[in-house]
């Protein structure tokens, strides 16, 4: 454990083993618990939730007097072994303050200094532990107490026999509650056998936080492989899922058991590539495959690609995963394909911690944990630069939205109306629709508030429209039949103007839209709709022109925005398997960092998210062709 504050490095274990002489570890004297407190730690042992519920329903109450400190104290004891460190802190300090003469301030002192402890570990706090008089405080309390005493005597690296002792007094103070025992067990274990090694320094979270036990066991879990101790890592693993067994920590110990049992194969630049290559995705994959291949000839061929036809199969697809991974050493894999493929693959990836850098729109293809990154256009990503246009570029404030009733449609309402409201706008109107229904004027009226029947042939009612842009998250011919149905209904859209006039209502759409029968088939009714995309192939950067030349020099085709999204983010993979070698660890990290400097897509590299971030490209249909939106000049 690292000391901060004023406390020398090298501390005689002898003071350490004198204060614990003095203020004693056991509770063989003083009064006894009264039986709420006795009934409390006996419930912890298998259900803390419900002891702690126990107490603090006692004392939002009517407590007893004599009851009350003990109440505070152990109300605050369980709340922080279920690490919820500031709510511990408050009854400590109320145990403390409120009862400032009772037998058990000691107790409640030392309660705050062992939360404080778990941030840093000060010369201040660290007297506190020792002078304190532990005899009356829980003793899950005096068993932490113990450990952090045997740890700070053991920060020269000598482990005496005292010290020993004290972890092994620690590990049976513990007793009577499995869960601190065996969480004991495993941050002493080097104390309680000979030749142990010193522990390391706690392993912290990303905001300097110490991470829970099983989670810190699960890190070093994964540190010993790294280093090539396979063996190392096979006991760290078996003892995590022993103590944590129905945690998430321990399930993916066990797939970091199957490696370390596997003598855990790592061939340095091996890529794995799952895709579809037979099937009705076979076309998509064949293409997928020739730009990953293009990308590595231009990277330098720093990766030795494994492809696998997963066959458009989630069952070989998971089979493949662990393939790669423990036969074939794979330290990073790209694909597959399929939402459902991605879904069935992502825990095995994580478990097995081998970086996965999938091409799937949907879903959420890096919510399963820190080792599942998302390689093609994330719908998020669109929608933010959407509403950004829309918000930040134009002023527009109110908006409506007609989706079709589909778990795309329903994301995309979702994120769009998230969005909106982040910037301060609203979304008074949203109306869903059946995905194969062909005729949408019902809906178009209900979007523009008209009741009743539709009027008489020949007459029209006007729409109520009380928003400035309607989004339409569909493809682009089911956005044109929706088009359609609102100019039938008297809606001012595209370049269409009804006989009420009005100015016309902008549509917002997503990269669905980017295709060249989009100007025909939307005819007037779409003009001037402005949607997002990361690629046009005629219209881009120098980026982008570059690329296309010589995808189109090798293929004798025009690249699409699959071929240029999986082209760049290929390049990102290359870069992090040269910098991470064999490490996947240290290939993950590098994900995070690697920056593109020029890209086919505007692709920077990976976010806080593991999405790939990308600037955006705004369009609009024009009169002959999709074209760079560009705003309007003055006369």
């Amino acid at each position: 454990m690292s000391l901060k504050g004023p406390t020398p490095s090298r501390r005689p274990a002898t003071l350490l083993l004198l204060a614990l002489l003095l203020t004693g570890a056991r509770r063989d004297k003083g009064p006894q618990a009264p039986q709420l407190i006795e009934q409390a730690e006996a419930t912890a042992a298998t259900d803390r939730a419900a002891a702690i519920a126990s107490l603090e329903r006692y004392l939002s109450g009517s407590p007893s007097p004599e009851v009350l400190p003990w109440a505070k104290v152990w109300a605050g004891e369980q709340r922080r072994l279920a690490g919820d460190d500031a709510v511990a802190r408050g009854w400590f300090e109320a145990a403390a303050l409120d009862h400032p003469s009772h037998e058990l301030k000691d107790a409640a002192v030392l309660g705050m200094a062992l939360v404080d402890a778990q941030s840093a570990l000060s010369g201040n706090t660290l007297a506190t532990i020792q002078l304190k008089d532990p005899s009356l405080a829980p003793a899950t309390m005096r068993a932490d107490r113990l450990r952090i005493l045997a740890r700070a005597a053991v920060s020269d690296g000598t482990v005496t026999r005292k010290v020993r002792e004290m972890a092994a007094q620690a590990v049976e103070l513990a007793e009577d509650d499995p869960q601190v025992q065996d969480r004991l067990r495993m941050v002493l274990a080097d104390l309680l056998t000979e030749g142990g090694r010193v522990e390391a320094p706690p392993t912290l979270d990303p905001q300097g936080k110490p991470l829970p036990p099983q989670a810190s066991a699960l890190v070093r879990v994964r540190a010993s492989l790294s280093k090539g101790q396979p063996e190392d890592a096979a006991r760290q693993a078996t003892s995590l899922i022993g103590s944590w067994p129905d945690t998430p920590e321990a399930e993916q110990a066990r797939w970091l058991l199957k490696r370390a049992e596997a003598k855990d194969p790592t061939v340095a630049g091996r890529v794995g590539v799952l895709l579809p290559l037979s099937g009705e995705l076979a076309q998509a994959a064949a293409r997928i495959k020739e730009a990953i291949t293009l990308a590595n000839t231009q990277t330098g061929g720093a990766m030795e690609l494994v492809f696998v036809d997963t066959h458009n199969s989630a069952d070989k697809a998971k089979a493949a995963v662990e393939e790669l991974v423990l036969v074939k050493g794979c330290v990073a894999i790209l694909g597959p394909l399929h939402r459902d493929e991605v879904a069935a693959v992502s825990p095995i990836a994580q478990g097995l911690g081998v970086p996965l850098i999938s091409f799937t729109q949907s879903g959420e293809p890096t919510a399963g944990g820190e080792f599942l990154f998302g390689g093609f256009l994330s719908m998020q990503a669109q929608i933010e630069a959407l509403v950004a246009h829309a918000m930040d570029g134009r002023g527009l404030r109110r908006f409506g939205i007609l989706h079709p009733r589909t778990s795309y449609g329903d994301n995309a309402r979702d994120l769009f109306v998230s969005a909106v409201t982040r910037r301060g706008g609203s979304v008074p109107h949203v109306v869903p629709y059946a995905p194969d229904d062909k005729d949408l004027r019902d809906e178009a009226r209900l979007l523009g508030q008209k009741h009743g029947a539709r009027p008489e042939k020949g007459k029209a009612d006007p729409p109520t429209i009380d928003f400035d842009a309607l989004f339409l998250p569909d493809s682009f011919r089911r956005a044109t039949l929706v088009a359609s149905a609102l100019a039938y209904e008297e809606f001012p859209v595209g370049s269409f103007r009804p006989q009420f006039g009005g100015h016309g209502l902008l549509l917002l759409g997503l990269n669905g839209w980017n295709n060249p029968a989009v100007v025909d088939e939307g005819a007037e009714y779409m003009r001037g709709a402005v949607f997002v995309d990361a690629f046009l192939p005629d219209q881009g950067s120098p980026a982008t022109a570059a690329f296309v030349s010589m995808y189109e020099g090798s293929f004798n085709r025009e690249p699409a925005l699959l071929d240029a999204v999986v082209y760049d983010t290929t390049r990102v993979v290359s870069a992090a398997v040269q910098a991470g070698g064999s490490d996947r660890e240290e290939i993950r990290s590098q994900l995070g960092k690697v920056r593109l400097s020029e890209a086919a897509t505007g692709a920077i590299g990976f976010g806080e998210d593991r999405e790939i971030q990308r600037q955006m490209l705004v369009l609009t249909i024009g009169p002959s062709s999709i074209e760079l939106w560009q705003p309007e000049t003055g006369p």
